[in-house]
């Protein structure tokens, strides 16, 4: 059997998110072809050797039944025992690059892309502008820095500069699941808005909120040959997909296909295929779009190398519409990872 050592929590605030994922990779992996391990870092980035049961990982109570914490001396002899390592980490630490150099350092098979394309695609900065120089459109945006001096002066020549207008979204470079994001109509609205996303990151980004907009997202599987799937449509339950919407308030939902035209949903595909590339992505990865429906315009917004496996996530539902099942993704990605 395959030796796979599955990998949930982390020091990200998407903690939690990540045990919803991995109790539902853990559900979904076969366990007749896998040899599964586990273990669980905590928000202190502690490392754990758990074997207690995913209902445990699913509602985040898994540090209850955690035991042999490990030396950080020993971390990289426990890993070099697998075949394959699935980190399902969100956020920082997990889904930038950090871990992904580690296996690479200890020559570790790992499903997911690599170092760099991880490094370059959690950074909203750098993967904007690699995107707007291929000719896809990005939402009209600056960005902060936590210690310059930052004026109200400032910020609304900025504001005139960038050719935008209130209201604003105001988030954090390096963060997932909404973290630390505002929507603002004003001077005062945004200097707390700025304030509340240093808490997150010391880069954050002012970008055009549109208000007429679709949020369609787009799931890439492979390696050497893409599997582009079918568009899928965010429908929120509030007023823009931030974490309550995501996670908490149970009215939003999703709809596949995203109810555009078809040669909206073709554009996106193909979008979706050539960020996937110039960002260097590898085997996953979930790319984020909005359609202003006034415009008729398609803009690029993010790209998630490691998405959402929860039961309601779109990444695996975009894909399971396209005939490809949960099981059959995992099986997918760990291919992937041990024939690089």
């Amino acid at each position: 059997m395959i030796k796979v050592l599955v990998i949930f929590g982390g020091m990200s605030s998407e903690h939690s998110i990540s045990c919803l994922s991995a109790s539902n990779v853990l559900e979904n992996i076969d366990k007749n072809k896998y040899d599964i391990t586990k273990i669980g870092i905590d928000k202190l980035g502690d490392w754990f050797k758990y074997t207690g049961s995913n209902e445990n990982i699913k509602e985040n109570k898994w540090k209850e039944d955690a035991n042999n914490k490990y030396k950080i001396t020993d971390i990289l002899v426990e890993l070099k025992k697998y075949d394959c390592i699935f980190p399902v980490l969100h956020g920082k630490y997990g889904e930038d690059g950090t871990i992904q150099g580690v296996f690479e350092l200890a020559k570790i098979p790992y499903i997911g892309c690599d170092t760099e394309g991880s490094s370059i695609a959690m950074d909203k900065i750098i993967s904007k502008e690699l995107v707007k120089n291929i000719g896809i459109n990005v939402v009209e945006y600056f960005y902060l820095n936590k210690y310059e001096n930052i004026t109200n002066e400032k910020l609304e020549k900025l504001i005139n500069i960038n050719n935008l207008n209130y209201p604003l979204i105001v988030k954090p470079n390096k963060e997932g699941s909404s973290y630390g994001v505002s929507k603002v109509n004003n001077i005062d609205e945004l200097n707390k808005a700025i304030k509340f996303s240093f808490e997150f990151d010391d880069k954050i980004l002012i970008e055009k909120y549109i208000s007429n907009r679709k949020e369609i997202e787009c799931a890439v599987l492979g390696e050497k040959t893409l599997h582009i799937s079918t568009p899928g449509e965010i429908l929120s339950a509030n007023e823009f997909y931030d974490f309550n919407s995501k996670y908490e308030n149970n009215k939003s939902s999703n709809q596949i296909p995203a109810n555009v035209d078809l040669n909206i949903l073709n554009e996106i595909k193909t979008y979706a295929f050539k960020i996937f590339n110039v960002l260097r992505l590898r085997g996953i990865s979930r790319v984020d779009f909005f359609f202003d429906t006034k415009e008729n315009k398609v803009y690029f917004n993010e790209v998630n190398t490691l998405p959402g496996f929860t039961n309601i996530s779109m990444y695996p539902k975009m894909l399971e519409y396209d005939g490809i099942e949960y099981s059959q993704i995992i099986d997918k990605l760990i291919t992937y990872a041990l024939e690089r």
